[in-house]
């Protein structure tokens, strides 16, 4: 699936299911897919920070995308992270990727070992040199730190296949790196509660990618893809009411999500036990997250009540999904 410039497109970052043993949930990764699908996303990106990909083998990431890719069937695009603890290891998970047919491999900013504006480039060049396929690029300052160089943004650029930059830092560094751009790479801010000023004021042309949009979404109440359309066609007063409507899951998503990752803290329980109330399959978290407390599940059902977040569950719902 390419990207559309003149479409804004709506991608989400996946958590990966655990069952309670620990083990890949993979009907409910399926079952996620099929979700994702019925809400119309565009596509998803998995393996990531929220797929908890520090927990996850060599062999289970690959899997993680065998699946996705059998159940979704070409229904769905795909970005799976491939950035491994080697460059051979991260150019095999990227030849694994492309034989699966899926949309982008994505390489994050090396966070340890080739760290200055040299080495960077040396490092991103040369494993998309190495691969024949889309590339997207994640600058995760948010939750790892080490910031993408804007002079290497630009000389990577140059490259045909790099198409997309995920960057996660402030408004004034995702500035500098939207100066940077070239030859007509992208760069989205994955945050959904900028991308409606982002469009206006940016041109974002694409919402990539964070859990909101399986969050705040499902089946045919799709609010975010909503106010996207009607902006994109200038009805801009009536995509402002449904993009403020999401004020309350805003603050919900931000105290539960947001706050947490930016001081450190993995939110992934916190994603999962959300997931678990709107009926995807959230499952367990592994070490070294750990799960919600009883106290801490209460309070997140009780936010998630008090601003009316579509599709809550029963109890005996729960236990029969």
């Amino acid at each position: 699936m390419a990207i559309e410039r003149n479409i804004p497109e709506i991608w989400a970052a996946i958590h990966t299911p655990f069952d309670a043993s620990g083990a890949i949930d993979e009907a409910g990764v399926r079952r996620n897919v099929r979700h994702y699908i019925a809400t119309g996303l565009a596509g998803v990106f998995c393996n990531g920070l929220i797929g908890e990909v520090w927990s996850l083998t060599l062999l289970e990431r690959k899997r993680v995308i065998e699946v996705i890719a059998d159940e979704a069937g070409g229904r769905l695009g795909i970005s799976v992270v491939i950035s491994g603890p080697s460059v051979e290891g991260t150019i095999d998970l990227g030849e694994h990727a492309r034989r699966l047919g899926v949309s982008h491999a994505v390489l994050m900013v090396p966070t340890s070992g080739p760290r200055s504006a040299a080495q960077q480039f040396a490092y991103l060049n040369h494993v998309c040199v190495r691969l024949e396929m889309p590339i997207v690029i994640f600058n995760a300052r948010t939750a790892a730190g080490s910031p993408l160089d804007p002079g290497v943004f630009t000389q990577l650029c140059s490259l045909p296949n790099l198409k997309l930059l995920k960057t996660t830092g402030n408004a004034a560094e995702n500035a500098v790196l939207r100066q940077a751009a070239r030859n007509g790479v992208l760069v989205s801010d994955p945050l959904e509660e900028n991308f409606f000023a982002n469009m206006q004021a940016e041109g974002q042309s694409i919402l990539y990618a964070d859990p909101e949009p399986y969050l705040y979404q499902r089946g045919e109440f799709r609010p975010i893809a909503e106010y996207v359309a009607l902006l994109a066609a200038g009805r801009t007063e009536e995509a402002a009411r449904i993009c403020a409507s999401l004020a309350p899951q805003r603050i919900i998503f931000n105290k539960w999500i947001m706050d947490p990752l930016k001081r450190g803290h993995m939110p992934n329980a916190a994603v999962k036990h959300w997931c678990d109330l709107i009926g995807l399959a959230g499952g367990a978290v592994r070490s070294p997250v750990t799960p919600l407390s009883a106290a801490e599940k209460r309070e997140l059902e009780a936010d998630l009540i008090a601003c009316g977040a579509l599709g809550l569950l029963s109890a005996a719902e729960r236990m029969s999904s």
